[in-house]
């Protein structure tokens, strides 16, 4: 039976910005106990022809041991920092719009995400909020693999409050396997054979270097008050690092 232990929100050098091939990724879940990989490799590097291609480079690349689901990663003009996610694609779509990509992805892809939030502003368009499977609410790139963003928790409440289905997952956006920034998301054991239905339907828990969460309530009440004042003490040590390091490399060029 294939490890219940995966991964999301990964690309592969189908993506312009990603080292890893689809084999070589099969192999970093090997090495890892890591059972399945939510591929999202960005949508503008393809056509229909190149996709066709890539999914069957992914089920070659599958093993008894990993399973490598291919999806992609859509971003459109107008929206800044809005990113849709559609994991196990059964056929190529073009959304030009978000309200294409809701239109076109809920039939066609077994599960639809709003990728870090904290890059949109958290601002996501009614029609995505309507019909969003899931919520990105630990990006380990942009949010660091430390902590989550207690801002994609709120919003992923107040959008529950109407449709209390949608879920939040922890996401690697990995482009470079040699750093494996540690997020995971473990669905239950006997949901293993399927793990994209046990991610849409809730069935998994979160785990991070820091913390561990599930998939529906997340990170809420007085947990989350404590999550908000830890990340703006790790967020404003971090800018404190940026400005000296900052002011020791003028040193080291000025006059």
């Amino acid at each position: 039976m294939p490890s219940s232990i995966g991964v999301v929100h990964v690309h592969s050098n189908y993506s312009h910005d990603g080292r890893d091939s689809l084999a070589s990724l099969a192999t970093f879940a090997a090495e890892r106990g890591i059972g399945f990989i939510g591929l999202t490799d960005h949508a503008e590097d393809f056509s229909e022809a190149r996709w066709r291609e890539y999914v069957a480079e992914c089920d070659a690349a599958s093993t008894d041991g990993v399973r490598l689901i291919p999806g992609l990663e859509f971003r459109f003009a107008g929206f800044r920092g809005l990113h849709l996610l559609a994991f196990g694609l059964t056929r190529w779509i073009e959304p030009g719009t978000p309200d294409e990509f809701i239109t076109l992805a809920t039939p066609a892809a077994r599960l639809t995400a709003v990728a870090h939030p904290i890059l949109a502003g958290y601002d996501v368009p009614a029609s995505v909020r309507a019909g969003i499977d899931a919520v990105e609410v630990w990006n380990a790139t942009y949010n660091t693999r430390y902590l989550p963003d207690p801002k994609a928790f709120r919003l992923l409440h107040e959008m529950q409050r109407t449709r209390p289905g949608i879920v939040c997952f922890a996401g690697l956006d990995q482009h470079d396997a040699s750093n494996d920034r540690q997020t995971r998301v473990l669905v239950r054991a006997e949901h293993a054979g399927d793990p994209l239905g046990a991610l849409k339907a809730g069935r998994f828990e979160n785990r991070g270097r820091t913390m561990r969460f599930d998939a529906v309530t997340g990170v809420a009440g007085a947990r989350l008050a404590l999550l908000q004042i830890v990340r703006w003490c790790y967020d404003h040590l971090e800018r404190v690092q940026d400005s000296m390091v900052r002011a020791l490399r003028s040193r080291r060029t000025g006059p």
